[in-house]
């Protein structure tokens, strides 16, 4: 997922037109957000890292699922100064990209993904600090080019897994086995655990046929083994509710765009009224309405609990 054309236009668009009419406003400066006229019941603001601009990368899902870990872990640790590598799991990615090819998957040599392919990665690769890492790619077009003709140039799988392993550290360096997490020292694998704690998620798409179960995603950018469970408008609307209502960040998915929430307002009966987005994109953090927010609403990625599933999870 999710490259900004024309979904994410019209909701810039959308968001333009709510800013115009007074819908936004700046970030709190603590998480105590008083009710507007008496018509909010619940609120929360859960704490962030600052926002960082994706560029033309297309990594949106990867911007949006390590900003939903930095704030579940700030929670988790008030005080923490958690900051993960955009650039090292962009890396992982761009491996995983080139391992399915070389293994004769269907190829799809594009920077896109969904956030529980995301957590996939990290799981089976670790995280790395912000500060262990360079940046990200702003266009790895040229990088995927350089790649894919280095493997050429090799006929069986192990002599073009070699190769990869040699293209990935000359052109984007290697991984540290060392990385850091306000101010110790430990392996990507221990970031990655006290990153992802004892969370799973899943991913739930908008089941616009009305059908729900669990299937696979329509997003052409997904890896063909991941599945998404299929719901209505109500039931994710609710999946993030409950998720603040626990401290927890959501993965919220446009048809081309990925984001995180980090709070919401609510009115006395439950009803959402507005959100605050952390995007990577400008304005990066901001309250947008609640009819924005769930009219482009495609797919939310959250920590499972009990009544959202029990079927496979991230």
């Amino acid at each position: 997922m999710r490259r900004p054309f024309i979904a994410l236009a019209a909701f810039c668009a959308a968001l333009s037109a709510d800013l115009q009419n007074g819908a936004f406003a700046d970030k709190p400066a603590d998480m105590n957000v008083e009710p507007r006229g008496g018509q909010v019941a619940e609120s929360y603001v859960l704490p962030i890292t600052p926002p960082l601009d994706q560029g033309d990368s297309d990594l949106c899902w990867v911007y949006a699922t390590l900003s939903m870990l930095e704030t579940n872990y700030m929670v988790r640790h008030p005080g923490s100064q958690i900051a993960l590598s955009r650039g090292a799991l962009e890396r992982d990615a761009i491996a995983d990209r080139f391992l399915r090819l070389i293994r004769g998957e269907p190829r799809n040599l594009q920077n896109g993904g969904l956030a529980v392919e995301a957590l996939a990665l990290i799981r089976q690769n670790g995280l790395l600090a912000e500060d262990d890492f360079h940046d990200v790619l702003d266009d790895p077009g040229p990088i995927f080019s350089a790649i894919e003709r280095k493997l050429g140039r090799y006929a069986d799988p192990a002599s073009r897994g070699r190769a990869l392993d040699a293209a990935l550290n000359t052109m984007l360096g290697a991984r540290p086995t060392t990385t850091h997490l306000d101010g110790d020292a430990l392996s990507p694998g221990e970031l990655a655990r006290a990153a992802l704690g004892q969370e799973r998620w899943a991913e739930f798409d908008l089941a616009r046929d009305g059908v729900e179960g669990w299937g696979p995603p329509h997003d052409s950018d997904a890896r063909p083994e991941t599945r998404v469970m299929y719901v209505k408008l109500d039931k994710m609307i609710d999946l993030i509710h409950r998720s603040l209502a626990r401290g927890e960040a959501v993965v919220w998915g446009s048809k081309d765009h990925a984001l995180m929430i980090y709070g919401g307002d609510y009115a006395k009966d439950g009803a959402p009224l507005s959100y605050w987005v952390k995007d990577s994109f400008p304005p990066y953090t901001y309250r947008a309405s609640a009819e924005t927010i769930h009219r482009e609403l495609n797919d939310v990625t959250v920590v499972v609990d009990e009544q959202s599933s029990r079927c496979r999870v991230c």
